[in-house]
């Protein structure tokens, strides 16, 4: 996963309620294909986007703001479990991480959406999940958690659902942690200060264009390129009904080719949701005059 790979991954934690837990099923079903990365993309989507940890936003994958029973749930976690969970992700960068032993089978798949859907709603585990420092202590044909590596060991046989539930609190226990470790306070602050560097070098440059005019400009946009279909799609909002659209230094994309040089270096990114899909449109407009810097599906 490169770089605007990831950047998307992060953008997704801030989207639309309706939106999120079919996003949330897109990554898991990659999880369960047994693809691993070689960056703790949970992790570093977490710190990134932890700016809006304080409003309630807990990581990669699971929701933006969690339902209010798993909330309660992850209140009544001791802190120091969720401070070990911390650093165990924390631990994990150099290591490929967010795996599973095997590819999910066509009923698991099936049953996991579900059982996302029943733990949001407070079905919960019974039990928790099992973990072994290493693949090598993991008991055998048993559910476990490999500290050392973040891979889910699964066993051969078709899960239970009380085994997929564990999991699913797992992940929701290390989101959580990670969202509300230390490292997500530090990021939180370097990013308030980064905006308002962004928001120095707008005015330095005569002011540039606001929000909802770089919103106008991708929706003609859109139109343009789409035709009547584009009136299906709505544009990115976060949690509380607000337009995800925020500053972004064109540096932090320096593996996108740009159609044309940035005026002073700030840019908007504007997408819209393609709900059959789960993809996006999107576009980064140049916040000084508005002109078109790049698209992408």
């Amino acid at each position: 996963m490169d770089g605007y790979e990831v950047k998307k991954a992060m953008d997704q934690i801030h989207i639309s309620g309706k939106m999120q837990e079919d996003i949330i099923m897109k990554i898991q079903s990659r999880m369960e294909s047994g693809q691993k990365r070689t960056w703790n993309v949970r992790r570093m989507a977490a710190t990134a986007a932890a700016f809006v940890a304080a409003a309630g936003m807990i990581s990669f994958p699971v929701r933006a703001v969690v339902a209010s029973l798993v909330e309660e749930r992850m209140e009544t976690v001791p802190k120091e479990e969720m401070q070990g969970l911390n650093n165990m992700v924390q631990s994990q960068h150099d290591v490929l991480a967010d795996g599973f032993s095997r590819a999910y089978s066509d009923s698991e798949k099936e049953r996991s959406k579900t059982l996302w859907k029943d733990y949001e709603n407070g079905h919960f585990p019974e039990g928790v999940i099992a973990q072994a420092d290493s693949a090598e202590e993991a008991p055998e044909g048993t559910l476990c958690y490999i500290r050392a590596t973040g891979v889910f060991n699964l066993p051969a046989q078709e899960m239970t659902d009380e085994e997929m539930l564990q999991i699913i609190d797992f992940q929701h226990k290390m989101s959580y942690a990670v969202a509300h470790g230390p490292q997500a306070q530090a990021a939180a602050a370097e990013s308030r200060e980064k905006e308002e560097r962004l928001k120095k070098k707008l005015e330095d440059a005569g002011g540039g264009i606001s929000i909802d005019e770089a919103v106008e400009i991708a929706r003609k946009q859109l139109k343009a390129e789409l035709g009547d279909q584009a009136d299906g799609l709505e544009l990115t909002t976060y949690n509380d009904g607000s337009i995800a659209v925020s500053l972004f230094d064109i540096l932090d994309f320096s593996e996108v080719e740009f159609e044309s040089e940035s005026k002073a270096g700030v840019i908007y990114d504007v997408s819209f949701d393609v709900p059959d899909t789960h993809s996006f449109y999107g576009y980064f407009i140049d916040a000084v005059d508005g002109n078109i810097l790049y698209t992408y599906k």
